[in-house]
């Protein structure tokens, strides 16, 4: 298995710089052939899709189709594909952030009663509780 860096995810999405983009189509030819084999942490996915709409001015769909995009391809494992899964759901559907999405979706996988949050912007998440 091979960790995956978020300047590799920006790359890999923005198609941005020829010859890093040269470099990564290497990696995947060399070790994405196989199931899992390439690890995308909630960490390097929450800061990439975070970069894309702050230094990237990329709006909300372009952070789905990119999340997405990963979620398609079986050489890319998570640390819970079902919570990232859900998180693309409650992200694409309300107007937190992906990060908190995630969150939320993570407490449900892990059997949590709620999330709690002084965060109103998370009321409408299903499971949050606002303190």
């Amino acid at each position: 298995m091979i960790g995956i860096d978020t300047n590799i995810l920006l790359r890999l999405w923005l198609n941005d710089d020829p010859a890093q983009n040269k470099r990564i189509d290497a990696l995947l030819a060399e070790h994405g052939s196989t199931s899992g084999s390439l690890l995308v942490t909630d960490l390097v996915l929450v800061e990439a899709v975070w970069t894309l709409r702050s230094a990237f001015d990329q709006d909300k769909d372009a952070q789905l189709i990119a999340v997405r995009s990963l979620l398609e391809e079986t050489a890319f494992a998570f640390e819970d594909r079902e919570a990232v899964a859900g998180a693309v759901t409650l992200f694409g559907a309300g107007s937190c952030g992906f990060a908190d999405c995630l969150v939320v979706a993570k407490h449900a996988r892990q059997g949590c009663d709620f999330t709690a949050t002084f965060d109103r912007s998370m009321r409408k998440l299903p499971g949050v509780k606002v303190l």
